[in-house]
C-alpha cells in the first residue's frame, strides 16, 4: 500500500478484514449458478441471468407458494434484485389471482421498476402538475393547494378527458398527454389503475394506503406488498418522527394570519414562535409544551383562508392549514423541539413498533428488500416470522476492505490530532478517483481546513442541482469527492471510485431522542444490549455499507474500502458478507 511508512510513523496500520453476519431469524443463503425454473421464465425481463438471480427468483417463488407470509431479501446492488423478485411474485400473483404493490424510494426508482417489469407507475400529483401557479407550491402546502383549486374550478386541465394508459408512461410522457388533451396527468393514471395487476409508487404511498387501494379496486388482503429500499421505511420509524414543522413556518402562518383578519390566531403563533425560540440557545433536542392554537382554530382559519386567497386569485396555499396539520400529528402530545445551526423546528413522535406493524399489516404477502435492513429487527417489531433469503457478493474479488488502527473520530476524542490525521490521509488520496466520508458537516470543515488539497466536497444544504453537479464532475475528474455519513451523496446516487476511505464510524449523536428510542427498544427487545445494537450500532454499520456500496454498482467496477477507525474492528461481524 502506498506511504506505508507514514502510515506506521502517525500510528496507523492497515489490517485485513473479513466480513461475516450472524443471523438469528430463519436464513436460507442462496447459491451463485442456478437455472431459473421455467414457471418463471415467461416473468423474468431479460433473457439471461445474473449470480445468485435465479436461485433468488425460485426461493421466492417456493416460499410464497408454501404459504411464507414475509420474506427478507439481502442482496447488494448491481445483483439485479428487482427482476428476480419480480418474476417470483408475477408467477405467484397470478396463479392466485392476486396483485403486486411495488413501492421504492424515488421517482426515478419508480420509473426504473416500472420500465423493467411492465408494471404501472403512479407519480405523484406534484410531480405531474401542469398548472403553472400550483405546480410551483412546495409539497407541504401542495395537496391542499390543488384541491381547493379542483374543486373552485380554476385548473384548465381538471378533471380534463382522461383515457386509461396501456402501457408505463414516464412523467414527461405523462404530462405531454395532458397538455395535447387539456387533461390531468394523475387523472390519466388514476383512470388506468382498476385494471393494473401491479402498481409501482414511492414509499410515501404508505400514508394514503386507504385512498390508493379506494382508487384500485382492491384490497391488502389480496395484494403482495413489495418494499424495496426498505432500509428507508425502517430508518424513518425509527426516527420516531412522525411529522415536523419549521419555526420559520409558524412565523409565516402568524404573517397569513393576521393579513386576513385571524389576529389572535395570529398573536398565539407568534407568542409560541418566540417561546419555542428562547428554548434552545444552542444545537440540541428538548421536549416542550404544545403552546400552538387549537387544531379546529387553524384548520377553519385556514380553510377560509384559502377562500379568500382564490377571491384574489391566489393560489390557495396556507401556512395556517400547514400549522393546523402538524397539530393533528401530535395527538395531543408533546413535540420535540429541534435545533440545528440556524434551523429550529417541531417534531411530533411516533413509536417505531406501531409504525412498522401498520406497514405490514394485513397484506396476503410481503417482500422487503434491502442489503442493509435487520430482519431479526422487523421479526421483533412487527410480531411476525420473516424468513431472510441472503445473496453474496456477486462480483467476485473486485471490492477488498482493511481496518485502519490508530484513529477514532468519538465525540469526546475529536482534536486536533484527529483533524489532522484526516486531512493527511485526504491529500494522500487527493489526486486519485477516490470517495472520503467523513461523521459530520463540521468533521469535514474542520479536515478541509487543514487539507491544502484540491478536492470535490459535499456542503450542507445544497441544492439538487448542485449535489448533480458534484457528481459530474466527479465523472470526468480524478479528484478525490469528500462527502458525509448519511449525505446527500452517500447513497443512491452512482460514484464509481477505485478507493473508498470511511473515516469514523457514524453512530448518532446522543441525544433526548436517541435516549428514548433505545429505552422504547428495551421495552420491546427485553434488554439494553439488543437495544443498543438495533438503535445505534447497526444504523451506523449500515449507513457506512451504504457509502461504501457507492464505489461498486456494476462488474466492471474494482474498489479498496479503508475502515479508518479503531471501532470497525469489534464491528466485522455485523457487516454483509
Amino acid at each position: 500500500m502506498e506511504g506505508s511508512a507514514e502510515w506506521a510513523s502517525r500510528g496507523l496500520s492497515p489490517c485485513p478484514a473479513s466480513i461475516p453476519q450472524p443471523g438469528k431469524v430463519r436464513v436460507i443463503d442462496l447459491e451463485e449458478d442456478v437455472q431459473l425454473t421455467a414457471a418463471l421464465k415467461r416473468h423474468f425481463p431479460h433473457p439471461t441471468t445474473r449470480k445468485y438471480q435465479a436461485d433468488l427468483a425460485n426461493r421466492l417463488y417456493e416460499l410464497l407458494s408454501d404459504g411464507n407470509r414475509d420474506v427478507v431479501v439481502e442482496a447488494p446492488t448491481g445483483l439485479g434484485k428487482t427482476a428476480a423478485v419480480y418474476a417470483a411474485v408475477a408467477k405467484y400473483a397470478e396463479e392466485n389471482n392476486l396483485r403486486v404493490l411495488w413501492l421504492t424510494r424515488t421517482a426515478s426508482q419508480v420509473k426504473h421498476v416500472s420500465l423493467e417489469t411492465g408494471m404501472l407507475p403512479l407519480y405523484g400529483r406534484k410531480l405531474l402538475c401542469l398548472h403553472e401557479v400550483i405546480a410551483q407550491i412546495d409539497q407541504r402546502r401542495f395537496n391542499a393547494a390543488c384541491r381547493a383549486t379542483r374543486y373552485a374550478h380554476r385548473c384548465p386541465y381538471w378533471p380534463g378527458k382522461p383515457r386509461a394508459v396501456g402501457r408505463p408512461m414516464t412523467v414527461s410522457e405523462l404530462k405531454d398527454v395532458g397538455r395535447r388533451t387539456l387533461t390531468c396527468p394523475y387523472e390519466v393514471l388514476t383512470i388506468s389503475m382498476p385494471t393494473a395487476r401491479g402498481l409501482v409508487a414511492t414509499h410515501r404511498q404508505l400514508g394514503f394506503l386507504g385512498w390508493l387501494l379506494a382508487k384500485w379496486r382492491w384490497s391488502k388482503e389480496r395484494t403482495i406488498l413489495v418494499l424495496d429500499e426498505a432500509q428507508h421505511v425502517v430508518s424513518e420509524a425509527l426516527s420516531m418522527v412522525k411529522d415536523s414543522i419549521s419555526l420559520r413556518t409558524l412565523k409565516r402562518a402568524a404573517r397569513e394570519a393576521r393579513k386576513y383578519g385571524f389576529n389572535e390566531i395570529s398573536s398565539e403563533l407568534e407568542r409560541a414562535a418566540n417561546h419555542y425560540e428562547s428554548l434552545l440557545p444552542g444545537d440540541g433536542e428538548a421536549e416542550v409544551d404544545d403552546v400552538l392554537p387549537s387544531y379546529t382554530e387553524l384548520r377553519e382559519a385556514g380553510f377560509e383562508i384559502q377562500e379568500l386567497k382564490l377571491r384574489e386569485n391566489l393560489a390557495p396555499a396556507s401556512h395556517v392549514l400547514t400549522v393546523a396539520d402538524f397539530k393533528a400529528s401530535l395527538g395531543g402530545s408533546r413535540p420535540l423541539l429541534v435545533r440545528e445551526g440556524r434551523s429550529l423546528r417541531l417534531e411530533a413522535m411516533a413509536d417505531p413498533k406501531e409504525v412498522l406493524e401498520a406497514v405490514y399489516d394485513k397484506w396476503r404477502a410481503t417482500v422487503t428488500m434491502s442489503a442493509t435492513v435487520s430482519a431479526e429487527l422487523l421479526e421483533r417489531l412487527v410480531g411476525r416470522e420473516m424468513t431472510l433469503l441472503r445473496a453474496g457478493w456477486p462480483f467476485g474479488d473486485n471490492l477488498s476492505a482493511a481496518v485502519v488502527k490508530g484513529l477514532t473520530t468519538k465525540f469526546e476524542k475529536r482534536d486536533e490530532k484527529l483533524y489532522s490525521d484526516a486531512a493527511w490521509l485526504l491529500k494522500l488520496v487527493a489526486g486519485r478517483r477516490s470517495l472520503i466520508f467523513l461523521p459530520s458537516h463540521e468533521v469535514l470543515e474542520e479536515v478541509l481546513k487543514r487539507a491544502d488539497a484540491e478536492v470535490l466536497a459535499e456542503k450542507q444544504g445544497m441544492t439538487q442541482e448542485e449535489v448533480d453537479a458534484i457528481a459530474r464532475a466527479f465523472e470526468v475528474d480524478s479528484k478525490a469527492l469528500v462527502s458525509v455519513f448519511n449525505g446527500r451523496l452517500a447513497e443512491g446516487i452512482d460514484l464509481s471510485a477505485e478507493l473508498v476511505l470511511l473515516i469514523g464510524v457514524p453512530f448518532a449523536a446522543p441525544t433526548p431522542r436517541r435516549e428514548k428510542l433505545l429505552r422504547r427498544l428495551k421495552e420491546l427487545l427485553g434488554d439494553e444490549d439488543s437495544a443498543r445494537l438495533h438503535g445505534l450500532v447497526l444504523p451506523a454499520v449500515y449507513s457506512a455499507v451504504q457509502a461504501a456500496g457507492r464505489a461498486i454498482r456494476g462488474p466492471e467496477d474494482n474498489a479498496l474500502v479503508l475502515l479508518v477507525d479503531d471501532r470497525y474492528r469489534r464491528l466485522l461481524p455485523l457487516l454483509p458478507r
